[in-house]
């Protein structure tokens, strides 16, 4: 147990590598301390136009994540490769486990600390939308599809071996899922998006999703900024949920997606740790 706990692999991703890394890439960083500021920026123009949801502060923050997020692990892997310290890494009495966690850990570790930095927005949020499942649903939206990215990001650093292929990729990646594919599926619809009947129990809803998945329509509901826009409809404290916002709940909108995003996270990171085995026999 001592052992598992003791990685330094980790301390140095967390300690020294960012340390190192500010000094050598202060434009990197610039970047990531003006995403902060322009979400911050943002918000304060929603407040003066009115006070927002608490869905559009969660909004604003996972656009701000979609930018962010892929900083922190598009190099976790191909560094070393480009470097050539990876045969010194193999080396070492680490086992595959140890490689993983000390890289996916740190990317994780700066997610989490990132979201710290933007929690203090939801204090603008208007108190008539603050309604728990809103509230919990949306900030399982945007950890899950935070560490989906950056667990995307270690597999394509591992897979590519190069710093800029891998980043490339993982944006381009987005803009295809989050963009271009769901264009695409309004066009073969004809502009008209479909709205199949909301569930009104928990059996329909499981039902549901099976149709969704079936008919193509989970390019769309599964896509973050169309589930975050969903809930806007459950928001409203002073104000009865309307009837059909109720199947909502029978779907668990939110919630969903938000442990799907985290499930895929994980296999991106068995798939990094099989390459880890493979490579290093450990």
């Amino acid at each position: 147990m001592k052992r598992r706990a003791e990685n330094p692999l980790l301390s140095y991703q967390l300690l020294v590598f960012t340390r190192n890394r500010w000094k050598r890439q202060p434009l990197l960083y610039g970047a990531v301390a003006v995403s902060v500021g322009l979400a911050y920026l943002l918000l304060f123009q929603l407040v003066l136009l009115g006070e927002p949801s608490v869905i559009a502060v969660w909004t604003t923050i996972l656009t701000a994540m979609c930018i962010l997020a892929p900083l922190f692990a598009y190099n976790l892997f191909s560094l070393e490769y480009e470097k050539q310290t990876w045969e010194a890494l193999a080396l070492t009495r680490l086992s595959a486990w140890d490689i993983l966690w000390g890289k996916w850990g740190a990317a994780l570790a700066r997610i989490g600390f990132t979201l710290l930095l933007f929690s203090p927005m939801l204090a603008a949020s208007s108190p008539d939308t603050l309604r728990p499942y809103p509230l919990l649903a949306g900030a399982l939206v945007v950890l899950g599809w935070s560490v989906l990215l950056v667990s995307a990001g270690m597999w394509l650093s591992f897979k590519l071996k190069r710093t800029l292929p891998a980043a490339s990729t993982l944006y381009a990646g987005q803009v295809l899922l989050l963009m271009l594919l769901p264009l695409l599926y309004y066009n073969l619809l004809g502009g008209k998006a479909p709205s199949p009947q909301l569930p009104t129990n928990y059996i329909e809803g499981v039902w549901w999703w099976g149709q969704s998945l079936a008919q193509m329509r989970w390019i769309v509901d599964l896509n973050p900024f169309a589930t975050l826009a969903r809930l806007e409809e459950v928001t409203r404290i002073n104000q009865e949920v309307p009837d059909e916002a109720q199947g909502l709940f029978y779907l668990n909108w939110g919630f969903v997606q938000g442990v799907l995003y985290i499930l895929i996270a994980l296999l991106f990171a068995g798939l990094t740790y099989r390459g880890l085995k493979l490579a290093w026999r450990k």
